[in-house]
């Protein structure tokens, strides 16, 4: 039985409601494009896991390259595999956006790494962030 992966899927009372369909070939050929790792951080993905919308190991989604949002085609020439965590950092970002938010986190690293007054804040807020993100989530 072929399998179809949808993208730009929304969660809904435990139900994927999904847009656009990709077939298991052009599903395996966008993950074949990055050699079966995520195109943002470069972290190992596993091919059964296409399908799963939770953040853990392997599991990965498909990214728009051009977002549909702006003019995007809905093909897999604009396609790239993304990990489940970095692929809804960067979702509705603007692209200088997603420019700040590299730098603000290479920042953020050094005044972490320098043990200082705003990297110990910087560190009690990341703790924080996941459960304020947790109670957004259905």
């Amino acid at each position: 039985m072929s399998r179809i992966h949808y993208a730009g899927s929304r969660v809904m009372h435990g139900i994927n409601y999904r847009r656009i369909m990709y077939s298991n070939i052009q599903i395996s050929e966008i993950f074949n494009l990055t050699s079966g790792h995520c195109h943002f951080c470069g972290d190992p993905i596993e091919l059964k896991n296409d399908h799963k919308t939770d953040d853990s190991d392997g599991a990965w989604g498909i990214d728009h390259i051009i977002q549909k949002g702006k003019g995007g085609i809905k093909d897999t020439t604009n396609c790239l595999a993304a990990c489940v965590k970095c692929n809804r950092l960067h979702w509705h970002r603007t692209g200088q956006s997603v420019r700040n938010f590299i730098l603000y986190r290479l920042v953020a690293k050094d005044e972490i790494t320098k043990g200082c007054l705003i990297g110990k804040k910087l560190e009690e807020l990341k703790e924080k962030r996941p459960k304020k993100n947790s109670g957004r989530r259905r």
